[in-house]
């Protein structure tokens, strides 16, 4: 566990107590982790790797929010002392990862003696929550150009490494609509497309200043 943040800043003694109530989980791309609303009795936490994180709506459509290379998996809760978790969301391995499975009720013990362990996963969690913030933000206050704009200006890499479906699936917009967005931004002088095929941005204030809230 000393090899993976955030668990690599606990002191040698707190790394022990929660190494005897872990076990470690690989996953392979593509590869179910866990189904929304799955029950499990273990806080899973993502050590390493990338998961694309779902729900899936009344008509069968997936509804991106968002992906996620470390942090807490499932929504955890210090006063649940039957050490069961329930699954938000469905999740999905983008790369191969690697889980860290915490047992429930022994994890519950724990964060009531040790208060290192306990703001370590409070902190954790605040993560998480902002992540959902973000989500919000986006799907339910910003328009398609606002996404698009805030995705390049946080996430350009993570964009720039995938495909035009794929980031028109996780901006749960259209391919087409992302694609006449594109082609505005650089009519705009806001960004260009390099000799590799890749989005560079270059007026970073204009970007902004599309989906910035006043």
């Amino acid at each position: 566990m000393e090899s993976y943040a955030p668990f690599n800043a606990l002191a040698k003694e707190d790394l022990m107590l929660l190494s005897q109530i872990t076990t470690f989980k690989h996953f392979v791309a593509k590869e179910m982790v866990l189904y929304e609303q799955t029950r499990v009795s273990s806080l899973f936490f993502l050590c390493k790797g990338c998961l694309k994180l779902y729900k899936v709506g009344r008509f069968d459509n997936e509804v991106f929010l968002g992906l996620l290379e470390n942090g807490l998996l499932l929504d955890f809760n210090s006063q649940n002392t039957k050490g069961e978790f329930f699954s938000f969301a469905n999740l999905e391995c983008v790369e191969d990862s690697l889980i860290a499975c915490f047992d429930g009720i022994k994890l519950t013990q724990i964060l009531e003696q040790n208060p290192r362990i306990l703001a370590l996963f409070f902190k954790e969690t605040q993560k998480k929550i902002a992540l959902f913030e973000g989500v919000i933000q986006k799907n339910l206050i910003f328009d398609s150009t606002a996404k698009i704009a805030y995705t390049l200006y946080f996430h350009l890499d993570s964009f720039n490494a995938h495909k035009k479906q794929e980031n028109a699936a996780f901006l749960n917009i259209q391919p087409e609509t992302l694609s006449r967005t594109l082609k505005k931004l650089h009519r705009d002088n806001i960004l260009l497309i390099n000799k590799q095929g890749k989005i560079e941005i270059i007026n970073p204030q204009k970007l902004h200043n599309i989906f910035k809230q006043d």
